[in-house]
């Protein structure tokens, strides 16, 4: 997770492993997400975080939309920036 991300808009790497039959290897998953094997034998042993960008970036990877699979997506608060955003509309 990149610094200065809000954790509260952080949404779990292991979700993305969900969407892999169990057993699946890690290289294969890596493969299909476009990240080294060692990444997802992090995510698969940690508590790893994404960031809304990267959430959105790998769920494409799989044809999904984010919402499949993080069930929470349109929950993610906004930025200062994007509410700003949102006011001037």
């Amino acid at each position: 997770m990149p610094r200065g991300v809000d954790r509260q808009r952080c949404l779990p790497a292991a979700a993305l492993l969900e969407q892999f039959e169990e057993g699946t290897w890690a290289s294969i998953i890596a493969e299909h997400l476009g990240v080294t094997r060692a990444t997802i034998q992090r995510w698969r042993n940690g508590k790893t975080l994404l960031d809304p960008y990267s959430a959105d970036k790998f769920a494409i990877k799989l044809g999904k939309h984010p919402c499949q699979i993080w069930p929470q997506w349109f929950d993610i608060p906004l930025t200062s920036k994007q509410e700003k955003r949102n006011d001037r509309k």
